[in-house]
């Protein structure tokens, strides 16, 4: 497990107890290994934690290994380096609206997820990964302007990114939202979408490459070029 974002993703099912039991003991090793050298993940993995706990969306913990668990939060509860700070605040300002997304949706049916899943478990694990994924160092990030609510979208040099969006008015009837992304002034369609009482976090995975903004048009249905000026729009941080 080399790549950074996989660890986050481990951190992100570590915290909600999703692994596999096979999965377990490798994962703790790995996070054990990591952790120390890195202050960024060891702060990640402490707020996410905080986060879940707060939300109320992680389900009981499985048993893990007799000292995996004692040893994994030792590392994170212990002493950090000198110099490093809690992961909030090193977050970019997207980031943060994005927890601030999150910590605003009290409830776990507030959040929903692209999948419409029922399950709880479901909602908070693909609510954390998309924390994660707003919180990696090199995702780019865009704050999208529009006439109400919050909307942030954050995207990995890899193509995996996530949109969240909190008090977002409801399409109008007969009507969707559909989410862009823009290359070399063109718009590449992403997935249309509807809000759940005004909040969604929408994963989604687009080609790698740099792109320059993200917005999201209303449309009568899902269509490769928007035909209407966008509704909100957004520079990503680069």
């Amino acid at each position: 497990m080399n790549d950074h974002v996989e660890i986050q993703e481990a951190i992100a099912a570590y915290v909600t107890h999703s692994l596999d039991p096979e999965e377990r003991p490798r994962t703790e090793h790995e996070l054990l290994e990591h952790l120390p050298g890195c202050p960024s993940c060891t702060a990640l993995l402490r707020d996410l934690r905080e986060l879940a706990g707060d939300l109320a969306l992680v389900p009981e913990a499985r048993k893990l290994s007799d000292t995996g668990e004692a040893r994994v939060m030792t590392t994170v509860t212990g002493t950090r380096p000198a110099g490093a700070a809690r992961a909030r605040t090193l977050w970019p300002r997207a980031a943060a609206a994005v927890a601030a997304v999150a910590l605003a949706s009290s409830v776990a049916v507030n959040v929903v997820v692209a999948s419409r899943s029922g399950r709880a478990e479901d909602r908070a694990r693909q609510a954390i990964a998309a924390i994660a994924i707003a919180a990696d160092p090199s995702a780019h990030h865009a704050v999208l302007q529009g006439a109400r609510g919050s909307l942030v979208a954050s995207i990995l040099p890899n193509g995996t990114g996530v949109f969240i969006a909190h008090g977002l008015a409801a399409p109008p009837s007969g009507s969707v939202y559909e989410l862009w992304v823009a290359k070399d002034a063109r718009y590449i369609p992403v997935r249309t979408f509807s809000p759940d009482a005004g909040d969604i976090v929408l994963p989604f995975n687009v080609d790698a490459g740099a792109y320059a903004s993200v917005a999201v048009t209303v449309e009568r249905h899902y269509v490769t070029q928007p035909t209407r000026t966008p509704a909100y729009s957004g520079s990503l941080s680069t």
